[in-house]
């Protein structure tokens, strides 16, 4: 009979700590492939366990400040529904309404919270999960982790080791016996299976059906042509505010100049940005459009 399992992220913690993944593999341009995870864990986990492995429910816990002068959620929430609409994660996220709070930061605090009482509820409910996976690294859940085991269940934990001198887990965590049942999964030393691999595939263009290779996975593709023909406008870059023609549609847009930055690995200019703005942060989800 195979284990039911089910996973919590924490996705502050995976956020911050993915620079881990990065310097593993040497790549500034690495993605993680969001859809595997669940995968990943299942497979490590029942080689661990010498069972076979069911994931029940993907939970991922996250913040998105609303009312916050200066920034732009738009992106944040694409990446939020492309982890529930196209990788089937149950998500959690805490609304920071900064016009209550002005001083809130989009910490790990808000996710630790609720992460910790939905697992606890969870694990009250008979017959919902036998092991509880949690892919986090702060010490703050060492106490629920230790009810969730006097409440029958096991516990499974998905973490990073040390990255140049800096601890990605903390160490009272990794180092809790008394919270787990089964060695740690660290996902550096998988670095290479959590990478997001871009096949180059033929894809029919949504538009003129003309078929065109492209290593886009998204649901929408367009061929180069159409996208040509799209109608160009300017719009004021998120970041640095600058005006940039472009065909871009989405809700947030950052120029060339910007964009370039950050894939080359680099900061914004103190002079790019106004000081009312926050600057931009490198991007989660696989590029968009």
């Amino acid at each position: 009979m195979a284990i039911r399992a089910m996973i919590f992220i924490d996705g502050c913690w995976l956020y911050k700590g993915r620079q881990a993944l990065f310097d593993k593999l040497g790549e500034k341009g690495f993605e993680v492939d969001y859809k595997r995870i669940p995968d990943i864990i299942a497979q490590s986990l029942a080689e661990i366990s010498g069972q076979e492995v069911d994931i029940v429910r993907t939970c991922y816990y996250g913040t998105i400040p609303t009312n916050k002068i200066g920034y732009n959620p738009a992106k944040q929430k694409v990446f939020y529904d492309f982890l529930g609409e196209q990788c089937g994660y149950e998500m959690d996220i805490t609304e920071i309404d900064f016009r209550k709070e002005p001083n809130a930061l989009p910490d790990a605090k808000w996710v630790n919270a609720n992460l910790a009482s939905e697992m606890t509820y969870f694990a009250a409910q008979p017959g919902v999960f036998d092991v509880a996976v949690l892919v986090a690294g702060d010490a703050d859940y060492v106490p629920v982790l230790q009810r969730i085991r006097r409440m029958g269940k096991r516990v499974q934990l998905v973490a990073m080791n040390a990255v140049r001198g800096h601890a990605i887990s903390s160490k009272s965590l990794i180092t809790a016996t008394s919270c787990f049942d089964f060695p740690h999964i660290f996902m550096d030393e998988h670095a290479n299976e959590f990478r997001l691999q871009r096949e180059m595939q033929k894809r029919a263009c949504m538009n003129c059906g003309s078929e065109e290779e492209t290593t886009w996975g998204g649901e929408e593709f367009y061929c180069a042509e159409c996208r040509a023909k799209r109608a160009r406008k300017v719009r004021n870059c998120d970041n640095c505010g600058k005006e940039e023609e472009t065909t871009w549609d989405k809700d947030f847009f950052y120029c060339s100049e910007c964009r370039a930055h950050y894939r080359a690995g680099g900061e914004p200019a103190r002079d790019e940005a106004p000081a009312e703005k926050k600057p931009m942060r490198p991007t989660l989800t696989p590029t968009v459009g």
